[in-house]
């Protein structure tokens, strides 16, 4: 039935790498409107019973259920020529984008993937590596990042998994070797801890990343001049897109914080992943109000059971 309808596709597209929103989205069980005529098509929404999906022109990001997804290319208005009837004006998108980002997010994950048993916390930075600072709240990362990780390891533990981390003291581990501790202990699930820098005062929220697919670029190559070569954790591309958007959505819907979105890059602890993994940057230490939001231990363990929540939603979507 897939396979039929990736090969119907063919048939709703305005050139090779570029996807006509409405007919393709109607082939994955949503809802679609007439086209319009007159005019130019600013806003597509659709849904079904278990998404919303919008999209709006030249916005590099779409939502689903509110949640916001990176892709490669702003949304475009393209003119379509129908035989014998005026020009029809809708949006489209690249089809990379929809074949790595639409369709596994709203079929679900491969058929046939199993729950992961064994997961690896990985607690950014460590020993000389402090990551970020807040010096006016004597806030470290690393420390941040490591007391996540003992919090989350026992509620993971509690919910019957096998938990390791890839440090459990102030030590420094290299980026590599914590991919390496992963595959060597073969691990079904990755979760790399972080918190955020920018600006001081002018950057705030939440994002999740995970690795860029092959053949497109990363969210901050804003230019599209990187590299866009396949790496060994592609093979789990339509995993790692579930994984970070279940995670993004748990962590914006309990935390309210700002949506920064569901991104993609190509991080190092990311890159030769041989299982699932995300990249996790819960809050902005360089913003004053967020940051003191974690110098307290109720917000460090709610921190904690929310992301294990987002383990639970990415499990109970393995299970459809």
């Amino acid at each position: 039935m897939r396979i039929f309808l990736l090969l119907v596709l063919a048939t709703v597209v305005s050139r090779a790498d570029e996807i006509w929103l409405g007919e393709s989205m109607a082939r994955l069980g949503f809802s679609n409107n007439a086209p319009v005529r007159e005019g130019q098509e600013e806003r597509f929404e659709r849904s079904n019973p278990r998404a919303v999906v919008v999209a709006e022109r030249d916005k590099e990001s779409i939502t689903i259920n509110g949640i916001q997804v990176d892709m490669e290319r702003a949304v475009r208005a393209k003119a379509f020529k129908v035989k014998g009837q005026p020009d029809v004006i809708r949006l489209t998108i690249e089809r990379c984008d929809y074949e790595k980002i639409l369709v596994p997010l709203l079929w679900g994950p491969p058929a046939g993937s199993r729950r992961p048993l064994r997961i690896v916390l990985d607690p950014g930075h460590g020993g000389k590596d402090s990551g970020t600072v807040n010096p006016a709240l004597n806030l470290q990362e690393k420390n941040l990042t490591l007391d996540l990780a003992k919090r989350l390891a026992v509620l993971l533990q509690q919910s019957g998994h096998e938990v390791l981390l890839t440090r459990s003291t102030d030590t420094f581990v290299e980026l590599g070797d914590r991919t390496k501790f992963a595959n060597q202990v073969k691990a079904d699930l990755f979760l790399s801890l972080h918190f955020n820098a920018g600006p001081i005062n002018r950057a705030a929220g939440t994002e999740t990343y995970w690795l860029t697919p092959g053949g497109q670029h990363s969210t901050k190559d804003s230019a599209n001049a990187g590299t866009v070569g396949q790496l060994p954790g592609n093979t789990y591309d339509a995993l790692n897109i579930n994984l970070a958007y279940e995670m993004q959505r748990a962590l914006i819907t309990s935390l309210g914080s700002t949506d920064r979105g569901t991104r993609r890059a190509r991080w190092v602890v990311l890159k030769d992943l041989q299982c699932p993994g995300v990249l996790i940057e819960s809050a902005f230490l360089s913003d004053a109000t967020e940051a003191r939001i974690y110098t307290q231990d109720a917000a460090r363990q709610r921190l904690a059971q929310i992301i294990a929540a987002g383990v639970a939603a990415y499990e109970a979507k393995l299970r459809r």
